[in-house]
């Protein structure tokens, strides 16, 4: 049974006539008589009757009207869903991120996607940075949402940067300085600095903030390297160190009560958020959301 054989049935249970259905079908009446005989053949079973005046469809004839025009409205679904799909209009993406992304104007950016492209669904889940840039390596994901530290890190991966973002000490609410409005690297060199980062600092996490002492004139007091924010967090609130983040990754952990952000540095001193992606992915998806991402955005 094929999708032709299907059409001249439909035809001429339409009709109920030969001629007329292979007039609507622009073939000749042999061409559609040979095809319902094979298609009552493969069926086993009879799907008109006819005589010299009439056509009518038997019982199992009405019964397979009804499951023929099932599957045809079925097979142009399908031939339409792929379309779009290919054409990135119906698919899905696996977005990888790190925490605190969500206060960026990036939740903004996806919110108009998702109002754009409704039938991609997108799953997302939250990672350190290490591992997102390890789990994007390996195809598990589509795209990482991210802070760059260190562009070398970044060989081979395409991505363009999304925004971009200061940075804050985290301190104790009870700590000597916690009532600066603004704090200098200065103010900071002697205070124990949990840094976010990989005890290897994998992907030069900590690059940034340790170059930024150095270029002060100033040698950090670096006193452990964790990469779970949320730990470190808890440390600080146990008055157990500092430590500096982008300002996106401190909002939530500033309304707790226990510990205070406040800006450091200088204007220069910024971190890059961005969107990553491997240049040999084959999502049609992807190419849809990527302009939502440029610094400036469609």
């Amino acid at each position: 049974m094929n999708r032709r054989q299907l059409e001249y049935f439909l035809a001429v249970a339409r009709e109920l006539n030969f001629t007329r259905a292979a007039e609507s079908l622009y073939v000749s009446q042999t061409a559609v008589t040979q095809q319902i005989r094979v298609l009552e053949e493969q069926l086993g079973v009879q799907l008109f009757t006819r005589t010299r005046r009439r056509v009518e469809l038997t019982p199992a004839g009405r019964v397979f009207q009804r499951e023929a025009m099932g599957i045809m409205n079925r097979m142009d679904a399908a031939v339409q869903r792929t379309r779009e799909a290919s054409s990135g209009f119906v698919g899905s993406l696996n977005i990888g991120f790190t925490i605190g992304i969500g206060n960026t104007e990036i939740s903004d950016r996806m919110q108009a996607f998702n109002r754009k492209y409704p039938n991609i669904v997108i799953r997302f889940i939250s990672l350190s940075p290490s591992v997102l840039l390890r789990q994007l390596k390996e195809g598990e994901l589509d795209l990482a949402l991210m802070p760059m530290f260190q562009e070398k890190y970044y060989t081979g991966i395409c991505f363009r940067r999304v925004v971009r973002d200061h940075y804050v000490a985290i301190l104790p609410r009870n700590h000597v300085l916690a009532q600066n409005q603004f704090l200098t690297w200065k103010d900071l060199k002697e205070e124990p600095l949990i840094l976010a980062a990989t005890p290897g600092s994998e992907i030069g996490e900590d690059l940034d903030i340790i170059e930024s002492f150095i270029q002060n004139g100033l040698q950090p007091n670096v006193a452990d390297h964790i990469e779970d924010v949320e730990t470190i967090i808890f440390m600080i609130s146990a008055n157990m160190g500092i430590t500096i983040l982008p300002a996106y990754m401190a909002i939530p952990a500033a309304s707790r009560g226990k510990i205070v952000t406040i800006p450091i540095g200088m204007s220069k001193d910024q971190v890059d958020i961005i969107a990553a992606w491997m240049p040999e992915k084959e999502n049609p998806s992807l190419e849809k959301i990527l302009p939502f991402l440029e610094e400036n955005p469609l």
